[in-house]
């Protein structure tokens, strides 16, 4: 019953078809980086920027006013919409191992880190604010991330020094300051998700 209840909510609460553009446009990214990684590799930087983005929109409440007075909790409503995270997660996974590690410079799990990070910054972010009483961040970070992550992917303002998106041309050690930095921002974001999730007074910040 609990799982017909889920199920049922699910299917009318998140954006199902803004999802699933956002997925398949991630694919497209992904393989345009593929095939030419040198030239259209701030491409994947969009592509995580995107699937932040996506993961964001999956908590937008459109009927905030109506669902939250209800007794099902932010962690019964997070669960019932994680499907859709999944469907990023696969996207994602899938994307980057069909690239292969060719195309990827050499650093195939680096990347895909790098998109499982943006996932749970995104949803971490949206799940927070909605905590808030917010009804749909997911279209406000939306529409910041993935210019964003575009542009620094583009520009790579720091070089080295902060490689958000490391490049062909990026250092061993660039490469691995990323990674750090992006587990790091993700392992953060799902202990601020989790906290957020099971309602810990220490999230209930502004």
């Amino acid at each position: 019953m609990c799982l017909l209840l889920m199920y049922s909510y699910a299917s009318r609460a998140v954006p199902w078809l803004r999802i699933m553009l956002a997925a398949s446009l991630v694919v497209i990214l992904v393989e345009l980086v593929r095939w030419k990684p040198w030239t259209l590799w701030p491409l994947e930087g969009a592509a995580v920027g995107l699937l932040a983005g996506a993961a964001a929109w999956c908590f937008d409440e459109t009927a905030a006013v109506v669902v939250d007075p209800t007794p099902r909790g932010r962690a019964w409503r997070a669960l019932a919409r994680s499907p859709a995270i999944a469907v990023l997660v696969l996207t994602w996974t899938l994307a980057v191992i069909h690239a292969g590690d060719a195309a990827l410079f050499g650093h195939r799990d680096a990347v895909l880190l790098q998109g499982y990070a943006a996932i749970s910054i995104g949803a971490g972010y949206a799940c927070w604010r909605r905590s808030r009483g917010e009804a749909s961040p997911g279209s406000v970070f939306a529409g910041i991330v993935v210019p964003a992550a575009t542009a620094w992917a583009l520009v790579r303002p720091f070089g080295e020094y902060v490689a958000v998106f490391p490049y062909g041309t990026t250092s061993a050690r660039g490469w691995d300051l990323s990674t750090v930095g992006w587990l790091a921002v993700g392992a953060v974001a799902m202990l601020a998700l989790v906290g957020v999730l099971a309602e810990v007074q220490w999230c209930s910040f502004p």
